[in-house]
């Protein structure tokens, strides 16, 4: 993890290529974009994941 007080532009967040900036603590960081796990989900996780999707999916034309 890199600290850094002022760069070109100043402190930023979110992702541009595969760094993450945020503030941690009052200071500016960067990171190394996660890498996502290498597991399978449980039923319990797709069922959820399923019921999600499908509230997400009625309220997106409500919202957007």
């Amino acid at each position: 993890m890199a600290t850094f007080e002022k760069g070109i532009l100043g402190g930023f967040s979110g992702k541009v290529g595969n760094v993450v900036g945020s503030r941690w603590r009052g200071k500016n960081v960067m990171r190394s974009l996660p890498q996502r796990g290498k597991y399978t989900p449980t039923t319990k996780q797709e069922e959820q994941r399923l019921k999600f999707k499908t509230v997400i999916s009625f309220l997106s034309p409500i919202v957007g």
